[in-house]
């Protein structure tokens, strides 16, 4: 059974999220926790005038936000296995990543999922604000779908590796989980920063991959003298790819991500969905 934190601010862009993840999973045992977070910094003296004598504050802050959300659950329930998949609504009033790991260690969440939500300067025009918040400080699976993307079968997953990356084994038992189960291929591209010792690296990389990975099943690919966000953003590293994976296992992880947005010339979004295996 596979424990899932959906996350929704009631936008469109979080919505097709959720939608993605439910079709994403469709065939798996799922627990959704669906969950909006209200910022616990927000709240003005109008909220307090607002409230009932016989009605607590936090109450009457989330009451609104509860009856949206049920409803957003109710729409959800079409595109989700009534056979396979329940849904445990949740409106939680207090620090956004707070109150996001509270709720991973609460219910044993296994991936985090969220759409795109718009960017207020360069490095955060690939994600978002809320999205980089995540991936930066949520130890956990992370799915990130962009805006405006609908689900379609994924054929092959995008394995990108940075030049001090490696994928050990529980993150290729993970990414074979999704393998596996779509039937799909996996294309594996390390980005290179010399060819210093390159032969050795990708030896190892081979070697642990086809542990767990037929060989006719993947391809193996090396990029020399770029960053690694260029894979978010270029159609031809990511050709015929239908989600990128990366490894988030390294401190300063997402500042090297985007340690030069100049090189990358980011002037669009994401262009596939995101998994950041956190291992």
């Amino acid at each position: 059974m596979k424990k899932i934190l959906l996350l929704t601010d009631f936008s469109e862009n979080s919505i097709g999220a959720m939608r993605y993840a439910l079709q994403l999973y469709y065939n798996d045992f799922c627990d959704f926790v669906v969950m909006n977070i209200q910022n616990s910094m927000s709240y003005t003296s109008d909220d307090l005038m607002a409230s009932k004598p016989n009605e607590n504050l936090y109450e009457t802050l989330i009451k609104e936000n509860k009856e949206k959300l049920k409803l957003i659950v109710n729409d959800l329930k079409p595109y989700s296995n009534s056979r396979l998949h329940t849904f445990l609504p949740i409106v939680d009033y207090d620090v956004f990543i707070d109150a996001i790991k509270q709720a991973i260690s609460k219910h044993n969440i296994e991936y985090v999922v969220m759409g795109t939500n718009g960017a207020s300067n360069l490095r955060e025009a690939l994600l978002g604000s809320n999205a980089l918040k995540v991936l930066r400080n949520i130890n956990c699976n992370t799915l990130v779908v962009p805006e405006g993307y609908n689900y379609k079968k994924l054929q092959t997953l995008l394995l990108a590796l940075d030049i001090d990356d490696y994928a050990d084994h529980k993150t290729v038992l993970d990414i074979m989980d999704l393998v596996k189960k779509l039937d799909a291929n996996i294309k594996v591209v390390r980005f290179i920063a010399s060819e210093d010792n390159l032969q050795t690296k990708i030896n190892l990389d081979k070697e642990l991959l086809l542990e767990l990975i037929n060989e006719k099943k993947f391809t193996y690919d090396t990029v020399y003298d770029l960053p690694l966000s260029t894979i978010l953003i270029d159609d031809n590293l990511s050709k015929d790819a239908g989600m990128i994976t990366l490894v988030g296992q390294f401190k300063g992880f997402f500042e090297r991500l985007f340690s030069d947005p100049s090189k990358t010339k980011i002037s669009k979004n994401l262009i596939l969905p995101l998994m950041v295996f956190h291992h």
